[in-house]
This record gives C-alpha cells, structure tokens and sequence, in this order.
C-alpha cells in the first residue's frame, strides 16, 4: 500500500509488512527525525495522518523560533523544566537539585547529544562516593530527565533503558538506631534547663513522649488534631508534609497502610490532656502558632546535644517501638498495624538488638 509523498517524510514497508513513516528536517544545526510505526497507531492511514500532522508542527516551530530553542535544550534545561512543571513537594524539589548539582556531570551537554554511556558513567562515578541510596535516586532522577524530554520531543528513544545500576563501594556502618529510656529522659531534662523558649521545650517533651509510646512517624503525630484523639486511641489519617508553595501542609499519609488507629497507653494519657487544653485544634505547635515541624524540632535538638555524646532524633522512637514489640514476640499482623507497615519485612528493618541482647545471645553458645 502507497500513500501520497510528502516533502520531508518518507515511507518503507518491514519484512513483516508494517509500513513505517519517517518524519525527518533538517535545517542549520537542526536534525529532527520521528518515526511512526503502523503497529503502534492501529492501522497505517492513522501513522501516516499522524506523521504529517507532526511534520507540519515542526515546520511551524521552525518559522516561530522554538524548535531551535529546543533542539538545543541541555540537560540542565530539561531539568529545570521538568522541576518547573512537576507536582512534587518544595522539599523534595530541593533534594532534586542538590543531588543534580553534586552528582551529574553532563548538566550543559546537549540533550540530542547525550548518550546511555553518558548517564552511565555519571552513575558510574558515584559507587566510590555515595550510598546505593543516593545511587538509586540519581537513576530515578535521570530516569524523569529523560522522560520528560521524551514527552517534550527533544530526544526520540529512552537513554535509560537497559542501565545497570552500580552499586555503591563504600563501607558502610550499621547505624544505631536504639534509644533507651534513660537516654531518652535525660534528653527532657537537656531541654528543660536550655535557654529554649519554655513552650516549645514542652511541646518537643510531650512529642517526644506521644513518639514513644504509640511508635508514630514524626510527621504523622506532628499533624495531629484534637478531633483525632478518641477516647481509647488516636486516628491517624494524616502527616505534616510539603508541598510546591510552602513546606509546613497537612497530607495524607505516607501509605494506604499508615491509616491506622493507635491504642493509648496510660501513661499517654496526662500528656494528652495537656495537649487537648491548647489554643490551637492541632495538638503540636511553636510559640509563633505555627506547625511544629520535625525540621525545626531537629534543629533544637542538635544545638542541645550539642557538646554531648547523646546521639538522638524522633526517628529514634519509632525504632524503638519496632525493636520492643519484635523483642516482646507480638504476632506479625499487629506489629504491622500499630507501626502502619504494608509488609512484615519493613517492621522487622525497623527493630535493633540491644547490645545487651546480644551479650545474653552468645552466653547462650555451649
């Protein structure tokens, strides 16, 4: 089957009779070439109308000026780009751009000139300094760069696919994660006789104490209202989050899983009462009536330890409410429930072993 010619488009049938229409211009520096295939359009009238339809857009793109200003669209222009028009959290678009300025090397490389073995060794050069964390991030990022200039028709093929990711060839540490009740309470007692604003001393004690005994992600208690306090637990439907035009906004949860209710224990109970007696209807704020986020609590807590050898932050407590109902042989699906884990491995990363259960561990050997 022949369709009529067009300038700038040609057309060739495969051995397996799909007829593929190749759109191609070129002009000064410019070479834009598109090909589209009978099999991805459903019947061949359709890519060739689609063809044309393509062909005509980049014509008119060259007579207006913007089809060179993409043509020539660097990486860091894609990127910028794509921070620009997607919809994730100011925080999140601020780790973007810390790991793209730290980590990519070809940030003023033509984006029609970049090739796998570019983001390649990008990703390469990484595994001597950063985490298979940090790794895997960069990958997700290079993976959205690349996308995004798909969807712009900057680049016609996936750069990304079929990228072996490197792994990271630091040594790395178990980190301790383990609080203990002591630790814990001289952290109170640091903070009531430090020259902090009283109110918000007692605010971060009475987070720290609400983290403790219902396990909590931070975000999840510092978003808190008194509608969720109930009269034998505490819902959580919701957490502290960020969001394009400010960092301190009620989301939902984390997970589907993370919607939970959480049974309070009794020594919870005064502090609740105090937190219900507040001005505001969330339970958590500082004295400027504000959310009290985990960022600006964090920052209080490094400069109170500071000069101590008390390693602490929230995160501690939640660890610490993992490592107790492991250690204490609560059956998987509530040690899942309470904490607001989708899967039991999650929870079990969660819990430490005490160095005291370690000791008692090896006595143990005959």
């Amino acid at each position: 089957m022949k369709f009529k010619k067009e300038t700038f488009i040609t057309q060739k049938t495969l051995k397996n009779g799909t007829m593929v229409f190749q759109v191609r211009v070129r002009t000064g520096d410019m070479d834009i070439t598109k090909s589209f295939k009978e099999s991805y359009y459903g019947s061949a009238k359709v890519a060739y109308e689609t063809a044309i339809n393509y062909r005509n857009k980049v014509l008119l793109e060259i007579t207006q000026g913007t089809a060179l200003k993409r043509s020539n669209a660097t990486v860091r222009d894609v990127f910028e780009d794509f921070i620009e028009t997607c919809t994730l959290s100011a925080e999140t678009k601020r780790k973007h751009r810390l790991y793209f300025n730290k980590y990519v090397n070809h940030k003023d490389t033509r984006m029609q000139d970049l090739t796998r073995a570019d983001i390649t060794a990008d990703l390469n050069s990484m595994s001597s300094q950063a985490s298979d964390d940090t790794i895997n991030r960069l990958c997700s990022m290079w993976k959205s760069i690349v996308d995004h200039a798909l969807a712009s028709e900057i680049i016609a093929r996936d750069l990304t696919a079929g990228i072996k990711v490197p792994r990271s060839k630091l040594i790395h540490e178990r980190r301790d994660t383990y609080t203990d009740r002591k630790t814990i309470l001289e952290v109170e007692r640091l903070l009531l006789s430090s020259n902090v604003n009283h109110h918000n001393v007692r605010m971060i004690n009475n987070l720290i104490e609400l983290l403790y005994y219902t396990g909590m992600r931070p975000a999840e208690a510092e978003a808190l209202q008194k509608t969720d306090i109930k009269a034998d637990y505490i819902c959580v439907t919701k957490q502290l989050g960020s969001d394009d035009y400010d960092k301190e906004v009620i989301t939902k949860c984390k997970t589907e899983s993370s919607v939970r209710n959480v049974p309070i224990h009794p020594n919870l109970r005064p502090i609740l009462d105090e937190l219900m007696d507040g001005e505001k209807p969330y339970l958590f704020y500082k004295d400027d009536g504000h959310y009290m986020s985990s960022t600006f609590v964090g920052n209080i807590l490094r400069r109170v330890l500071m000069g101590t050898r008390i390693k602490f932050n929230l995160y501690r407590l939640r660890h610490n409410m993992a490592t107790e109902l492991v250690k204490n042989g609560t059956d998987t699906k509530t040690t899942m429930s309470l904490l607001g884990h989708a899967q039991y491995n999650t929870s079990l990363g969660y819990a430490n072993s005490t160095e005291e259960q370690k000791r008692d561990a090896i006595q143990l050997l005959s």
